[in-house]
């Protein structure tokens, strides 16, 4: 099965490429332009680089958030026109979800594996959007514990702090160089904090072959954005509403 994966809830956003569970090849964009002006050309450019063309994809994997509402719109509707066009199905896969893939990687600088994952995503305004995950003795028993939120990072530690209390936890995603000085203050002196992140949509084309999210596949017009908070829009919506 060919896969095409595509993540637009960060400026630079990424594209991926897999077949039967093997990442081909994932790239970060050039963030310098907004998707909706780059996002077709880039995965034209990527298909024509492995000699691949639309109707070959035989199922599309999108980020569905949370993330910036504009770009998770560009992607998603992307996603969509291009599955409906083909009469392909589409999994949407939360970027959280996504870093926890990247946060149980094998790290040989770690041995043991972890046993808790926070994904850590800068949400702007001031905010992370933070999902905290549990393992078992099983490693496929990850499962989310708190979250996901939208919250500042200061008031969310505090908020958590009897469940990161743990010697083998991690925190994964592209708040964590931005946080590092609370982070390394707050929480154990044995986590281990993972900003270098690979492309997120290599994660995502690697994950949907494979259960729970192998199983999700949906009709396009059925995919959802993940929002975690309310639009800026409704929220400048309920301002006005109230000072009248």
């Amino acid at each position: 099965m060919l896969i095409l994966a595509v993540d637009t809830t960060t400026a630079k956003g990424s594209l991926a490429l897999a077949r039967d569970g093997r990442l081909i090849e994932a790239r970060c964009g050039l963030g310098e332009r907004t998707h909706g002006e780059r996002l077709p050309s880039e995965i034209i450019g990527l298909l024509g680089l492995h000699d691949v063309a639309l109707s070959d994809i035989d199922r599309f994997v999108v980020a569905a958030g949370p993330g910036s509402f504009t770009g998770l719109r560009v992607g998603i509707a992307t996603v969509q026109g291009l599955a409906l066009a083909l009469g392909r199905q589409v999994i949407a896969i939360s970027i959280l979800d996504a870093l926890l893939e990247i946060g149980i990687a094998p790290d040989s600088r770690r041995p043991s594996p972890p046993e808790a994952i926070l994904a850590w995503m800068d949400g702007k305004r001031g905010e992370i959007f933070a999902t905290l995950y549990l393992n078992s003795t099983d490693p496929e028993a990850w499962r989310p514990h708190l979250g996901p939120v939208s919250e500042r990072p200061d008031a969310l530690l505090e908020r958590w702090a009897g469940d990161l209390d743990r010697p083998r936890l991690s925190v994964v995603g592209d708040a964590v160089t931005a946080c590092r000085e609370l982070l390394e203050t707050r929480l154990p002196s044995t986590t281990r904090l993972v900003d270098d992140l690979p492309p997120i949509a290599g994660a995502l084309a690697v994950m949907a072959t494979r259960p729970p999210w192998s199983e999700n596949a949906h009709a396009p017009h059925a995919i959802q954005p993940v929002y975690v908070r309310r639009p800026d829009a409704e929220r400048a919506r309920d301002r006005r509403r109230q000072t009248k």
